[in-house]
């Protein structure tokens, strides 16, 4: 399931779940023994960020970046150079959580040599439930628009759909064959399942997709999607 690319760029529609896929990406390949930068690089929304677990990863050895002036009442989209200094180190296995559609995936663009330079593998997060994505071609037209901005193509997809604490076994195989449809469509592999453990206690009888199962480590504001 976890892909061998030192650099792992989450895009998606805003509310698809990109936040805390990156920060258990993030968290897993801590537990594999690498040295992990978080890159928080939402300069869209300053409500639902990776980084909101700042305090969770830290504690775990995991770095964090976020844009200047993140979380604070003058967010502006103002990217830290500091970024840069990472790309080129190795060392490193980097997860970036980007801003939601065309507009978030601006920031891939900026960086876009960079990165492909540095070896790094660009995802595109699904969550049937959301009203944009409910169809494929909702799907598609969310997916152009990233590729269009940030000037690279979507590699892999992965499946978050979900209903909060209400989803359960129909809704994920929902999901999932929603998630396959697309990629029969655009030719574009599935990377994993994202799903929350406690929404999948026990794996059913000849359930062989591939999965992410995550704990809930981002625990949002009381503010309106």
């Amino acid at each position: 399931m976890m892909l061998d690319k030192r650099i792992h760029i989450i895009t998606g529609h805003f509310g698809a779940g990109k936040s805390e896929i990156s920060v258990n990406l993030a968290m897993e390949y801590k537990k594999q023994g690498k040295k992990v930068l978080l890159a928080d690089m939402d300069t869209v929304n300053p409500y639902f960020r990776s980084s909101m677990a700042r305090n969770q990863l830290e504690k775990l050895g995991i770095e964090v970046i976020t844009p200047k002036f993140a979380n604070t009442n003058v967010d502006v989209p103002a990217l830290t150079g500091e970024f840069s200094r990472y790309l080129p180190d190795k060392s490193y296995n980097i997860v970036m959580d980007m801003g939601g559609d065309d507009a978030g995936a601006l920031v891939v663009g900026r960086y876009r040599h960079e990165i492909k330079d540095c070896g790094s593998v660009l995802y595109f997060v699904i969550n049937c439930f959301r009203p944009e994505t409910s169809t494929v071609s909702g799907v598609l037209k969310i997916i152009g628009e990233i590729e269009k901005s940030s000037g690279m193509e979507i590699n892999y997809l992965i499946n978050n759909s979900h209903l909060m604490d209400d989803t359960n076994l129909s809704d994920i195989i929902k999901g999932m064959e929603f998630t396959q449809k697309v990629s029969g469509i655009t030719n574009i592999p599935v990377a994993f399942h994202a799903i929350m453990k406690k929404n999948l206690p026990e794996m059913p009888e000849g359930f062989d997709e591939p999965v992410f199962l995550m704990e809930k480590t981002i625990n949002f504001p009381d503010v309106a999607e």
